[in-house]
C-alpha cells in the first residue's frame, strides 16, 4: 500500500523525471525545487512505494491553498493513486488550517475532471483558451476553475 509523505529535495531528480514523463510542458528543476524547501506557504507531498508513483505541489495562503500540480507515474494511472494521493493531501492541508482549495483543470482532461468530481471539489468557471491546444493546430482549450470546502 503505498503512503504519503512530504518532499524534500532528496527526491528533485525522481520529482523531475516524474515531470517530465507526465507533462509535455514541464516544470524546470528549479520551479520543482522551490517546493522542496519546507515552508508555511507550500506544501509538497508524495505518493511512495519502491519509489515515487506520485506527487501533489500546493501552494498555501492564509487559509486557502491551491493544487499547482499533481502527477501519477503512467505506470500506475487507473490504480486509485490520484484518490489515494488527494484525500491524503486534504487530510495534510486541513491540518495546517486550510478551509479551501482551488485548482484549474483542462477541460479535455476527462479522468482528472471527473476524479475531482467524485471527491466533491465543485466547478466555480471556466477561463476560456487558458491552455494551448493538445493537438497541433488546433483551437486553444479552457480551463476549469474547481474548489473543495475542507471545513
Amino acid at each position: 500500500m503505498p503512503e504519503l509523505i512530504q518532499l524534500s529535495s532528496e527526491y528533485s531528480d525522481a520529482l523531475l523525471e516524474m515531470e517530465q514523463r507526465c507533462f509535455t510542458s514541464p516544470w524546470s528543476a528549479q520551479r520543482l525545487n522551490e517546493y522542496l524547501t519546507p515552508s508555511p506557504r507550500k506544501l509538497a507531498l508524495g505518493l511512495y512505494e519502491n519509489g515515487l508513483i506520485g506527487f501533489a505541489i500546493f501552494s498555501i495562503i492564509l487559509d486557502e491553498a491551491e493544487l499547482l500540480q499533481i502527477a501519477i507515474s503512467p505506470l500506475e494511472q487507473r490504480k486509485g493513486c490520484a484518490l489515494n494521493l488527494l484525500k491524503g493531501s486534504l487530510e495534510s492541508l486541513k491540518g495546517k488550517g486550510v478551509v479551501k482549495l482551488m485548482l484549474e483543470v483542462n477541460s479535455t482532461n476527462l479522468p482528472a475532471v471527473g476524479l475531482y468530481k467524485r471527491i466533491g471539489f465543485k466547478e466555480d468557471g471556466v477561463r476560456n483558451g487558458y491552455y494551448p491546444s493538445s493537438l497541433p493546430g488546433g483551437d486553444r482549450e479552457d480551463a476549469i476553475l474547481m474548489s473543495y470546502q475542507l471545513g
